[in-house]
């Protein structure tokens, strides 16, 4: 009889594939958009399983299984060691952030930007929940391993909930929240510039119970965000400009990030085997430099609504930090980019002077 343990388990799915393959050719859609997901998924994994980036212990060892097929992911793990469940958790969490960055910079959103187009999405359901592996034929084949359960089943649907997010798209049940809590707390008693980035994050609980299709009750979500009025996030921001911080783990991470999502400076997407990994000639470029170029030209000028997001723009703005640290940019190059991450930080300071006000009007009203 096989055994049933607790599973943090964690569906990602690109939101809008049906009419991305309408749209497009077949060669379109297999070598740009799902090659550009897949590719995001695998340095996401990577990032998170790397020492002293975003998470201080990050337990990559935990992420025993994961499968990434066609336009979603799907991570499970088992829930043993109590002592290490809530950094096991923040590892998730952070794969699922780290995901989403990749998949913003990806050459399909970046095509898409360049030609004043919303990027498109990726949504994010974790969840908690008894299930018992499959039997697997090979064993140690952690790609095609896979558990069966109805918190499978909820762990899809909250994901499928999370396509109506406001910010993250990232949502998750009530037991991983609390479990996220308590890392949080932990956070806390770190010096601020030793904190992990998502230490300025947190989840927001939803109004409204979410009806599961085949649950007997509704389920409490929550949707993970920034600290938007917290001081230190601001600081934390401000320093990421500054290219003269190596004391604070952000600058790690940003460096870390640039460094991993273009290991090639000649082939940019290529896999170890030297295999091209997406085709990005839709952008008509061939080297990192030009690519890193083509970012910062789109974000000079991007569409205005997609502006108006707040996570968003704070995702660019953390992408854009990350890239002016690429070895391949010229320090001619770097002052340029300055002044355009100084824009969109001028932007995210308007957004959240904007929602401060609606704030209190909301308030004042009640």
């Amino acid at each position: 009889m096989n055994k049933i343990d607790n599973y943090l388990i964690l569906f990602a799915d690109l939101i809008g594939s049906t009419e991305v393959a309408v749209e497009t050719s077949p060669s379109f859609f297999a070598r740009t958009y799902i090659a550009s997901y897949h590719w995001a998924a695998r340095k996401a994994l990577n990032f998170v399983k790397t020492k002293q980036i975003f998470l201080k212990d990050p337990l990559h060892q935990e992420f025993k299984y994961f499968r990434i097929t066609g336009d979603e992911s799907l991570i499970f793990s088992p829930l043993i060691d109590n002592d290490k469940i809530e950094d096991l958790v923040a590892s998730t969490i952070a794969f699922a952030y780290v995901l989403k960055l990749y998949w913003l910079v990806s050459p399909y959103n970046l095509f898409r930007i360049l030609n004043k187009q919303f990027p498109r999405d990726i949504a994010v359901g974790v969840h908690i929940g008894p299930a018992t592996l499959v039997p697997n034929p090979e064993e140690n084949d952690n790609e095609h391993t896979n558990i069966a359960s109805l918190h499978i089943n909820v762990t899809k649907k909250i994901e499928n909930q999370a396509r109506q997010g406001n910010g993250s798209r990232i949502f998750a049940s009530s037991d991983v929240v609390d479990k996220y809590e308590r890392w949080l707390k932990q956070q806390e008693k770190i010096p601020l510039n030793n904190r992990a980035p998502l230490a300025f994050t947190d989840f927001v609980q939803l109004i409204d119970l979410s009806f599961v299709k085949g649950v007997p009750k509704k389920l409490q979500l929550f949707e993970l965000g920034w600290i938007e009025n917290n001081y230190q996030l601001k600081e934390m921001l401000s320093q990421l400009k500054s290219l003269k911080n190596d004391n604070i783990d952000a600058e790690n991470a940003a460096k870390f990030f640039a460094i991993e999502f273009f290991g090639n400076p000649n082939k940019p997407f290529t896999y170890d085997n030297n295999v091209e990994a997406i085709d990005y000639s839709i952008l008509g470029i061939n080297d990192t430099q030009t690519y890193i170029e083509r970012w910062f030209e789109a974000m000079k000028a991007p569409n205005k609504l997609f502006f108006n997001e707040y996570w968003l723009v704070l995702s660019s703005y953390i992408i854009s930090c990350a890239l002016l640290r690429h070895s391949t940019v010229t320090e001619d190059n770097q002052n340029i980019y300055l002044e355009t991450i100084n824009e969109i930080f001028k932007r995210l300071d308007e957004l959240y002077n904007a929602k401060k006000l609606l704030d209190r009007n909301e308030n004042s009203s009640r």
